[in-house]
């Protein structure tokens, strides 16, 4: 089983990768996505921090932050390379939790400790890397998965 998660409460530090361009939202009509970072994000800093929008920036949750994280201290996302979205959605009454790559890929060590987790904890899960979604889980979630992959729909999606 993965490492034990730390006990002591975690800030994001010099971590800015929800606001760096790897997840794709919109804010104040802004799309932000990989190669476009938030354009209130300056300096590591949020520019509108005070005012940030409810949805989707104070409604974020990093994985790695949460109180109950299963997430190591070394998987923060700047130095695992992946942003860590826990039961992201519900697939037939089961959590299915989402990672998203910082750049091409996590680092290996990362993907290795989230397959495994996956696998131990019995969670599925679906993991964006080199530009493509990989699906770990039952096999019946894989199926679902790559049919809802092959209609070009964000798989999260309700059917």
């Amino acid at each position: 089983m993965p490492a034990e998660p730390s006990t002591t409460a975690r800030q994001c530090g010099e971590c800015t990768a929800c606001c760096d361009g790897w997840l794709k939202i919109r804010i104040r009509g802004h799309d932000v996505h990989p190669g476009q970072p938030c354009p209130f994000s300056s300096a590591g800093k949020c520019t509108i921090y005070d005012e940030r929008p409810v949805d989707p920036c104070r409604k974020f949750v990093c994985g790695w932050l949460t109180p109950t994280s299963p997430l190591p201290d070394w998987m923060r996302p700047d130095r695992s390379d992946v942003i860590f979205l826990p039961a992201s959605f519900v697939w037939r009454t089961i959590p299915v939790d989402v990672a998203v790559a910082i750049g091409a890929h996590p680092k290996a060590k990362a993907r290795a400790w989230l397959e495994a987790f996956s696998r131990d904890a019995r969670r599925p899960l679906l993991l964006q890397s080199d530009g493509d979604w990989h699906a770990f889980g039952p096999p019946q979630f894989l199926s679902d998965m790559v049919e809802r992959l092959s209609d070009e729909r964000d798989p999260w999606q309700p059917v």
